[in-house]
């Protein structure tokens, strides 16, 4: 897959004159988003997210860098970018005193969009909401309204869709309903670029995540790239159905092999390379006698990297006062 979004050395000074302060909000950073993909980008309050996602979007201008949207620059074809850009803030942004399809009606003429009630009938119809077309947007429940504000990001069929913290203060059923409306935009080769504190939902939903800190990006890539990167070693679970004590001792013997844990009649091993010595692990387990049941890899999740992460940050921090 070709890249549809390249950052490149991106930067962001924010300028308090009355404290005479200069926040760095974001800090040089440089990636790739890959078209059709779903991207997620994480990191906790005031790390530079938001602010990322908007000089995307062209609502803020860079102070050093540049960045491309379908191989056009931020900083010289803003609006040709807008046309072909969806961006779901984190406040809906619903005209409220307006029905359903008067909200749809007003922001589909911002784009000039042809055979407009047969667009909004086709986008009502996919996200469920047909029913609601002359219900008042303020009278929607949270999850009704989040549909809508999609809906009204999609109206123009971007092909990039930016989205900031898009389940937000939903009930879980809402939230489920959001993802899957997500997920069917993938099917339809939509670009999604996801601001998002929900580490569940990001790993549910995103093929691959950056990790954002004071402004840097500190980590880019699958969870399970990711996470070879930062432990020494990997997970693998055997399932026995006749786990013995000869088994686990010749396991421990293997120079590639960490530590060994027996557990539940299950044996956990923790070595560098679980792709290249599961084979050689198998075919001792079986010369012993063993019967196996299942064999899989124990992947951190994307909370635990998380954490990590910002542990790491963190011990960093008190180790430069010291």
């Amino acid at each position: 897959m070709s890249d549809i979004i390249r950052i490149e050395n991106l930067s962001k000074i924010y300028i308090n004159k009355k404290a005479d302060l200069d926040v760095l909000a974001v800090d040089n950073i440089s990636f790739n988003v890959k078209e059709g993909e779903i991207f997620g980008f994480l990191g906790p309050n005031g790390a530079g997210k938001t602010t990322t996602v908007r000089m995307l979007a062209c609502l803020l201008k860079p102070t050093l860098g540049n960045a491309f949207v379908d191989s056009m620059s931020i900083l010289e074809e803003q609006d040709s970018i807008r046309k072909i850009i969806g961006f779901l803030t984190e406040n809906h942004g619903n005209y409220e005193s307006l029905s359903v399809k008067k909200n749809l009606y007003f922001f589909a003429k911002i784009y000039d969009i042809q055979n407009v009630d047969e667009r909004i009938t086709n986008i009502l119809t996919q996200f469920e909401l047909l029913d609601r077309i002359d219900s008042l947007a303020g009278a929607l429940s949270k999850g009704l309204k989040q549909r809508l504000a999609l809906a009204r990001t999609l109206i123009h069929e971007p092909k990039v869709i930016f989205l900031d913290e898009p389940t937000a203060g939903l009930d879980p059923l809402a939230a489920v309903k959001v993802r899957e409306l997500i997920l069917s935009l993938k099917s339809k080769k939509r670009t999604i670029f996801i601001n998002s504190h929900n580490l569940e939902e990001v790993q549910k939903v995103c093929d691959r995540v950056a990790i954002i800190d004071q402004g840097r990006i500190k980590r880019i890539g699958t969870a399970n790239e990711i996470s070879k990167n930062l432990w020494e070693f990997q997970v693998l679970e055997i399932k026995l159905k006749n786990l013995s004590d000869p088994i686990v001792s010749a396991l421990s013997k293997f120079e590639f092999v960490k530590e060994v844990f027996p557990v539940d009649g299950n044996i956990r091993l923790h070595l560098k390379d679980p792709e290249s010595y599961t084979p050689e692990i198998i075919e001792k387990i079986v010369q012993l006698g063993g019967k196996i049941l299942e064999v899989k890899p124990i992947e951190h999740s994307l909370e635990d990297i998380y954490v990590k992460l910002m542990s790491d940050t963190q011990a960093n921090k008190v180790e430069g006062r010291k």
